[in-house]
């Protein structure tokens, strides 16, 4: 089960950690991202090496507005608390690219 980021402390305490980090930035009535959200959740258990949370865009108007998100689902890869990577769309073929490319 991915974590859904709840406070935007949180959230910069998790970007600031070691590990990378993959957010999927979605909200409720996103039909795409509903699709993808499956998969991303099955990425979990093939990656351990890398956290996975969800923040929803409209609880987390801070956290999105920082992120700069236009579109929903947008995936960003952070490293060292900086963005590194960004997928938008529900593209599970662009994710799994992301991933590879972030746990090597």
């Amino acid at each position: 089960m991915v974590k859904a980021i709840e406070s935007y402390d949180e959230f910069k305490t998790l970007l600031s950690g070691p590990e990378p980090v993959v957010v999927d930035y979605w909200a409720t009535w996103c039909g795409p991202c509903k699709m993808i959200s499956p998969h991303f959740a099955k990425l979990e258990e093939k990656y351990p090496g890398i956290k996975f949370v969800k923040v929803d865009v409209e609880e987390q108007e801070q956290i999105a507005k920082e992120a700069g998100i236009k579109a929903m689902p947008t995936f960003i890869a952070y490293k060292d608390g900086q963005p590194i990577e960004t997928v938008t769309g529900a593209a599970p073929g662009k994710l799994n690219v992301l991933l590879e490319k972030i746990s090597a």
